[in-house]
């Protein structure tokens, strides 16, 4: 695999992350105690990821540019 493809595939795990984000934040208004704690640990932890995807996937584009 070339650092290309990885990039790229960072690149769409990132695009999958913030889908399912887009998707479980209208539920923040709905969920209550425990659930809502539960809700909100699931939101950071795919915002964590979504940010390290992203984070990677500019790390290798940028891999054979000069400075």
């Amino acid at each position: 695999m070339k650092i290309e493809e990885l990039a790229a595939e960072y690149e769409r795990q990132y695009e999958i992350l913030n889908a399912k984000l887009d998707g479980l934040s209208p539920l923040l208004s709905v969920y209550t105690g425990q659930d809502l704690y539960l809700l909100r640990r699931k939101i950071r932890t795919y915002y964590d990821m979504a940010c390290e995807c992203k984070q990677i996937a500019v790390l290798l584009q940028s891999y054979y540019e000069e400075d």
